[in-house]
């Protein structure tokens, strides 16, 4: 177990102490009981959980020296042994990190935290714990009721809805209700008042999970069929996206500041969140700057700060001169492990940064492109590649079984489509060829 002087939460990065890296898709049970799920929310979390799999990985890449890796014990297993051994060394031929065997240690899935506490004596060096988010299920790590209500309130999409409007944040047409209202007149006239363009938002879990567009009242209760009555259930506008330009940051909170420290456009493929563009394509613009800076105003409002600095990301969305908040991340966000990438191998040029989904039998094929294309090795190319991380779960489709990559391509993204397109049949990358910049 910890010590008392041990602090856990979702630190930035750049923190000089040495910290142990302990993920393992904690949204789920920010809100809910782990045992009390229901089926939809259960898959779901097991997916979160195999997606997290990649952030693990990716974290050695942006470690330090003295740092220390909880990996899922899939990690540690033979048949994925050669491939967590090509990563590392793709890490230290892009002059990034490469943590010690002694460094990274293995932990089941399913009681995660548990199997981390229980070693703690074993990295007790560490004086900080470096959590995706305070959550329930990581309890035993970071130890505090109070850090878990803070983290409840300002990850949560309906507190911030109720509370953004009285702290001047502007943000779309919302309504707060719950499972059994959605029949009600007020439910109706606000899919009315929207042309029935709407979004369903509930509590729980990230990636776009439990953030559907709806059309319908009909919809809107079709999907919520199975949660309980009094679950609650946020319902906003819907906003034309050939008209507005989904963004996000990422702030720094301390005690005494707030900063951003970068900005990307979201990307998407068949109307499902893949990924972030970076770089010197995607600026922010001053004339947003004060609404983003408030946002982390109202997050250290309600208590979310460290001296260490915590990381908080905003979802917006942009239209000339205007702004507008969908919600915030008080935690580690997808689009900040290659934001850190690209600043510590001082990229520049534009950068993609995606999940995909490629056949296991092609494995050794695609560690080849990797090596072939290799950031840092490959400077004079038209793209170069960083792999950042890969899942030991894996997913079959249409009876194939695929492997989920994350990666970095920077420099011409289309040049690199055509090249994959050229050395692999389809259905080789299941996401790289639908994505659209």
């Amino acid at each position: 177990m910890k010590n008392e002087k041990t602090k856990a939460h979702s630190f930035v990065p750049g923190v000089a102490e040495s910290r142990l890296h302990a993920m393992a898709g904690d949204d789920c049970s920010l809100h809910f009981d782990l045992e009390e799920l229901t089926p939809k929310q259960q898959r779901d979390h097991e997916e979160n959980q195999a997606l997290t799999g990649m952030l693990q990985l990716a974290l050695i890449g942006i470690g330090n020296s003295g740092d220390h890796f909880a990996l899922f014990d899939e990690f540690g297993l033979p048949d994925w042994a050669s491939l967590l051994e090509h990563y590392q060394e793709c890490y230290g031929a892009m002059g990034l990190y490469v943590a010690k065997d002694s460094d990274i240690s293995f932990h089941p899935r399913d009681n995660f935290y548990e199997s981390v506490a229980e070693n703690w004596t074993s990295v007790t060096d560490c004086k900080l714990i470096n959590l995706y988010m305070v959550s329930g299920g990581n309890q035993l790590l970071h130890q505090s009721s109070n850090a878990l209500q803070v983290s409840k309130n300002v990850n949560s999409k309906v507190h911030f809805a109720e509370h953004a409007p009285q702290f001047g944040l502007p943000v779309p047409d919302t309504l707060c209700t719950e499972c059994d209202q959605l029949g009600s007149a007020v439910v109706e006239d606000f899919f009315s008042r929207h042309n029935n363009q709407v979004m369903l938002k509930l509590l729980g879990l990230a990636g776009s999970r439990n953030v559907i567009p709806v059309n319908s009242v009909a919809m809107a209760v079709d999907y919520t069929a199975e949660y309980s009555g009094d679950m609650p259930v946020l319902l906003q506008h819907q906003l034309d996206t050939t008209d507005w330009q989904e963004m996000t940051v990422d702030l720094t909170i301390t005690d005494e500041s707030v900063e951003i420290s970068n900005v990307r456009r979201i990307l998407f493929s068949d109307g499902q969140w893949v990924g972030n563009q970076l770089g010197e394509r995607v600026q922010l613009q001053e004339k947003h700057r004060s609404q983003l800076l408030r946002v982390g105003e109202y997050a250290r409002h309600h208590g979310y700060s460290a001296a260490e600095g915590l990381n908080c990301g905003i979802d917006y969305f942009v239209r000339g001169d205007d702004v507008l908040i969908t919600e915030i991340n008080a935690r580690w966000t997808g689009g900040l492990f290659p934001a850190e990438y690209c600043r510590r191998l001082d990229t520049h040029r534009n950068a993609i940064a995606f999940f995909d989904m490629v056949r296991r039998d092609r494995i050794e094929d695609i560690t080849r492109f990797q090596r072939d294309h290799l950031f840092n090795t490959r400077k004079s190319a038209e793209y170069a590649y960083i792999p950042m991380g890969f899942s030991p779960y894996t997913n079959v489709v249409d009876d194939i079984e695929y492997v989920y990559l994350w990666q970095l391509v920077v420099g011409d993204f289309s040049a690199f489509q055509r090249h994959i397109a050229h050395s692999f049949e389809p259905g080789v990358f299941l996401v790289a060829p639908g994505i659209n910049v």
